[in-house]
């Protein structure tokens, strides 16, 4: 039997970006839409507190799921008031913790595709297998309670959901949210979900998994200042889940992350207990741009895109222009110095993840490259 490390294949994402960077470094003019990283800064209140607890020397170990006011500062900005609060180092420890809890060999884990890259590996570090249930592209791309009852068996024992999608932009509604809590609840399945794009809802209010009372029980529920506080590098992530799954989860960060990052979490805490106002203005800021990127985008021929929901991602069929997402990317980059996402990366080829994460007069530029690129690259493969 191989080592599960040489099943695991790397982030493709953050591989992308990371050779974005490389030629930006070199100086090279890249526009680097890859990575969903907001390109804004962090709230004042949360730069004042990592200088106050470097002052007063707070950067020793803290306890391994977090300290009892930043749980309490947690509880009281998302409003959970049942279940055990778990801090650790960004979101995916806690998504990839929760995976190994729960599952383990001969397993499966539903999983709505298309979806974030590390989802499938999370499920196979856990020793389970990924079941992949892929969304309707007639609508939105959201999974069917029908699709979802067609894959379940008895091995089944998760569903590992995103809402807002990343990398579809795809909001749930409410009564979608209730078809997929009530399926779980038929099947006695856990649910997983990864929330961290809810304050990026554009044109409804946002409805979380954890507003249903009768999920709760086997709902572990993950979210972070990476995206609604602009601190994607400061790691700094918090679930809820009912006590024994709590339980289970803090034993494993333990021993397999230790504690989060102290400086990370005052700057956390100052910012959840403050007032709304910095993750409005971040959502007006990637309205306005979602906007104008759509527009200049919805045009050009050979690439058909609709306007998303929420996160901050376009997700574009490209299958006209190159069937091949990759090397419809790798043309990009090398022909107009446009760096994307590959739909592959998320389990759907043929489509690339566009992320609205730079200025509108960079967006702008993008978009202009890439139209003059959709025209040559089509008359070449031609």
């Amino acid at each position: 039997m191989k080592p599960l490390s040489r099943t695991v294949s790397p982030s493709i994402t953050m591989s992308l970006d990371r050779e974005a960077r490389e030629l930006i470094a070199s100086g090279r003019d890249v526009i680097n839409l890859t990575a969903g990283q907001v390109d804004l800064p962090m709230p004042e209140a949360g730069k004042a507190a990592v200088r106050l607890a470097l002052d007063e020397n707070r950067t020793g170990y803290i306890p391994a799921t977090g300290s009892a006011d930043i749980k309490e500062a947690v509880r009281n900005r998302m409003g959970w008031t049942e279940g055990e609060i778990l801090i650790s180092a960004g979101a995916k420890p806690l998504l990839s913790a929760a995976a190994a809890c729960l599952c383990g060999p001969g397993d499966d884990v539903l999983l709505p595709a298309p979806c974030y890259t590390s989802y499938p590996e999370m499920i196979r570090l856990a020793g389970a297998n990924p079941i992949c249930v892929f969304g309707d592209p007639e609508n939105r791309f959201t999974v069917s309670r029908t699709a979802l009852e067609q894959a379940a068996t008895n091995r089944t024992k998760a569903i590992l959901f995103n809402n807002p999608v990343n990398p579809t932009g795809t909001v749930y509604a409410k009564d979608e949210l209730a078809e997929i809590v009530d399926f779980c609840k038929t099947h006695d399945l856990y649910l997983i979900a990864d929330e961290v794009y809810g304050t990026f809802v554009y044109d409804a209010p946002f409805v979380s998994l954890y507003d249903f009372p009768d999920a709760r029980e086997r709902l572990i529920l993950v979210n972070s200042a990476s995206k609604s506080f602009a601190m994607a590098g400061l790691r700094l992530g918090w679930a809820v889940a009912p006590e024994p799954v709590a339980s289970a989860i803090a034993g494993y960060l333990s021993h397999a992350v230790g504690c989060p990052c102290s400086l990370s979490e005052r700057a956390a805490k100052a910012v959840l207990e403050g007032d709304e106002a910095s993750s409005l203005s971040l959502r007006d800021v990637f309205r306005k741009r979602r906007g104008t990127l759509f527009s200049l985008l919805k045009d050009i021929p050979g690439i058909r895109t609709e306007r998303s929901d929420g996160a901050f991602y376009l997700w574009a069929d490209v299958r006209e222009i190159e069937p091949d997402d990759a090397a419809f990317c790798r043309a990009l980059l090398s022909a107009e110095s446009v760096a994307l996402a590959p739909g592959s990366a998320f389990l759907l080829p043929g489509y690339v993840r566009i992320a609205y994460t730079q200025p509108e007069p960079v967006l702008a530029e993008a978009a202009a490259r890439l139209k003059r690129f959709a025209a040559q690259y089509g008359k070449h493969a031609g």
